[in-house]
């Protein structure tokens, strides 16, 4: 052989069934490794802790409902709801997204927003007076409304830590209504 010539390849002949036994066992190590680095994934928690001080009678119908944004909605131009995203959406100017709606019975109750991926969130509450919101439409037009704040109608953003719970308290009464 002469020096600088290159030896000629084998060509390799691959087993079907190994090479499909190796693709599945990779995408197997892929998917656990994924799915255990999203478990072990630290998450945002809110517990929000109702204080309506308003005439209103809290109940099964007439609950109190807490609903979380990613942007301000009091500033916003649109305000669109996105609870049923698997994803929160992208921010987007002037747009205030509703990441979650939960409600409570109680004029004191508490409320555990878990696994959230936004920081910061505004919280926004307000009594159903006419004990029929089906989480969609907008709430009955003059139901008492708040937001998290120093003040019931200038919504504060909340800063969300991985890992860690943070507590509020959201109040509200009967001074600052729904259109």
């Amino acid at each position: 052989m002469k020096p600088g010539v290159p030896l000629p390849k084998k060509e390799k002949t691959v087993n079907k069934k190994s090479f499909i036994l190796s693709a599945l066992m990779t995408i197997l190590v892929l998917a656990f490794t994924y799915a255990s680095a999203e478990d072990a994934a630290p998450h945002k928690t809110l517990k929000v802790k109702l204080n309506y001080t308003g005439t209103g009678t809290v109940d099964q119908k007439y609950k109190i409902y807490v609903l979380l944004c990613d942007a301000n909605p009091y500033t916003a131009t649109s305000l669109v709801d996105s609870t049923a995203a698997a994803n929160p959406p992208a921010p987007a100017a002037g747009v205030s997204h509703i990441l979650r709606c939960q409600s409570d019975s109680g004029k004191d109750g508490a409320i555990t927003f878990s696994d959230l991926s936004v920081s910061p969130v505004y919280a926004l509450a307000f009594w159903d007076k006419s004990g029929s919101y089906d989480g969609v439409s907008d709430p009955a037009s003059g139901s008492p409304a708040g937001a998290y704040g120093k003040v019931a109608d200038k919504p504060e953003p909340i800063k969300l830590e991985e890992g860690k719970a943070v507590e509020i308290v959201l109040w509200f009464n009967d001074s600052t209504k729904t259109p």
